[in-house]
C-alpha cells in the first residue's frame, strides 16, 4: 500500500511536466497559468504579437494589414480567403484562455500599415470607417484598453490627412465598442499591469515602457530625458518620421525578458542628424535580453551594432514579410560572434525567397525562417521554449521545436517601486 501510494504522489508531482510535453505534428497545448505565451502572428502582411502573461491578463502588439499583390511583399497566410485582420482574429480565438476571450490591452507602436492597417475597400456597418488591421480586431474581440503614441490630440508628427489616421480617427469616435484610449507612456511600469493577479507575481514580473516619441526612459523611476533638437532649427528632411517615433517596452518575468520596439531605427539615413539612431541611447536602458524581435523588421537602418552587443540576445525573432526582411548586413550582424561570443537563435516568420537569394548562406544559420513563432515561458520565468507552428493552414500544428532555454540570471527584473 505504502508503495502504491508513493507512486501516485510522484505521479502527481510529475503532471505539469507530462501535460506541457509536446512533439511536432501536434497541436501546441493550451496556456496555463504560470506560463507566459507569446505569440508571433504571421499573416504575411505585417507584424502582429498576441501575449497571455503569467496570470491570464492578455495583450495585443500591433495588427498590420498591409496590401497583397505586390512582389515585394510574401503572399499571404493561411490564404486570401480573409484579411489579415481577420485571420488575426481566429488565431487569438484558438489560442485565448478559455477565461479570458477579451483583449486587455492592445498597442499600437506607430501609424504605418503593416503595424496597424491600411485602408481597404470594407467598410463595416456603420459605413463611417473601413474595417482593416486593428480595428478589425477590436470589431470582433472586445478591447479593454487600447494604446497609442498620439492620444488624445494626435499633434505629435501625426499626418492627420493620411487617409489610414482619419480612418482610424473615425473608429475611435464612432464605434460602438467601449473602448478605453490612452497614450503610451515612456518610463512607466503601471500602463500595462497584471489584471487577475498580480499579488502573486509581485516582484516577479513587470512590462517597463522604454521609449516613445523621443523621450527616453533614464532607468531610474519614471524619469524620462527627451533626444530630439528643437524642431525649428532643423531642416524638414531632418524632422523625426513615423518610426523613429515607435514605442518601445521590456517585458521581465522571473529571469526571463522580452524586447520589442516597433520601427526604432539605429542608423540615420544619408544626410540626417545623428539624433536618428535612436537605437544607440536606448541599448544600456534595455540592458542584457533574452527575447528580442528585431526593430524595424530587420532593415538595414535597425538593429545596430551597439544595440546587438549591449541587448546580446540568446534568441531573435524577425517578423518578416518583405524582401527587404531582414537586409543581409543586419542578419551579419545578429550572427556575429564578435559583437558577443554566445550562442544566439534567429526565427522568422516569412523569409521572402529574394532575401534568402540575397543573404546567401547566412540563412542556413537561421532557425527558423517561416511559421508563426511562440515563446513560451515556463513558470517561474527561468526557461523557455520557441514553437514553430504551420501558417499555411488553421491546424496551426507544430513544425519545430527549440528548447528549453535556460534564463540568464543577469535578466532579472528590478522590484517596481
Amino acid at each position: 500500500m505504502k508503495i502504491k501510494k508513493t507512486i501516485i504522489v510522484l505521479l502527481l508531482c510529475f503532471l505539469p511536466i507530462a501535460s506541457f510535453a509536446q512533439k511536432v505534428g501536434e497541436a501546441l497545448s493550451a496556456w496555463e497559468e504560470g506560463y507566459m505565451d507569446i505569440h508571433h502572428i504571421n499573416t504575411g502582411c505585417g507584424e502582429c504579437a498576441y501575449l497571455i502573461l503569467p496570470d491570464g491578463t492578455t495583450m495585443l502588439i500591433d495588427a498590420g494589414e498591409n496590401k497583397a499583390g505586390n512582389p515585394r511583399h510574401v503572399p499571404p497566410k493561411p490564404n486570401a480567403g480573409r484579411t489579415p485582420g481577420e485571420w488575426i482574429v481566429d488565431y487569438i480565438k484558438a489560442m485565448a484562455p478559455a477565461q479570458n476571450q477579451k483583449l486587455d490591452y492592445a498597442l499600437i507602436t506607430h501609424f504605418h500599415s503593416d503595424h496597424m492597417g491600411g485602408v481597404l475597400k470594407m467598410k463595416n456597418e456603420s459605413g463611417r470607417y473601413y474595417n482593416t488591421g486593428i480595428i478589425t480586431v477590436a470589431e470582433n474581440l472586445q478591447i479593454s484598453t487600447l494604446v497609442d503614441r498620439g492620444f488624445p490630440d494626435y499633434k505629435f508628427l501625426v499626418d492627420t490627412e493620411d487617409k489610414m489616421i482619419k480612418n482610424y480617427f473615425n473608429f475611435l469616435h464612432f464605434t460602438k465598442r467601449r473602448i478605453n484610449a490612452e497614450q503610451f507612456r515612456p518610463g512607466v511600469e503601471n500602463q500595462f499591469k497584471l489584471l487577475h493577479d498580480s499579488i502573486r507575481y509581485a516582484g516577479n514580473f513587470k512590462v517597463q515602457n522604454i521609449y516613445a516619441n523621443g523621450w527616453l526612459w533614464t532607468g531610474k523611476g519614471h524619469e524620462t530625458k527627451y533626444l530630439f533638437p528643437d524642431f525649428s532649427t532643423l531642416e524638414k528632411y531632418d524632422i523625426p518620421q513615423e518610426n523613429t517615433l515607435s514605442c518601445a517596452l521590456k517585458i521581465t518575468y522571473g529571469h526571463f525578458s522580452y524586447y520589442t520596439g516597433g520601427d526604432v531605427t539605429g542608423y540615420p539615413k544619408p544626410g540626417r542628424s545623428l539624433f536618428h539612431d535612436v537605437e544607440t541611447p536606448m541599448a544600456p536602458v534595455v540592458g542584457r535580453t533574452e527575447v528580442c524581435c528585431v526593430n524595424h523588421h530587420g532593415y538595414n537602418n535597425a538593429t545596430n551594432d551597439a544595440f546587438i552587443l549591449t541587448l546580446s540576445p540568446r534568441v531573435f525573432i524577425i517578423q518578416a514579410s518583405d524582401a527587404l526582411h531582414p537586409n543581409h548586413s543586419t542578419l551579419e550582424r545578429m550572427l556575429s560572434k564578435q559583437l558577443y561570443p554566445e550562442k544566439r537563435d534567429v526565427f522568422a516568420t516569412n523569409l521572402h525567397p529574394a532575401a534568402e537569394i540575397v543573404i546567401g548562406k547566412n540563412t542556413e544559420k537561421m532557425k527558423s525562417k517561416q511559421g508563426h513563432i511562440v515563446v513560451r515561458v515556463l513558470p517561474g520565468g527561468d526557461e523557455y521554449y520557441v514553437y514553430i507552428l504551420e501558417d499555411n493552414n488553421t491546424k496551426r500544428k507544430i513544425k519545430q521545436i527549440s528548447g528549453p532555454y535556460v534564463c540568464r540570471p543577469t535578466s532579472r527584473p528590478e522590484v517596481a517601486n
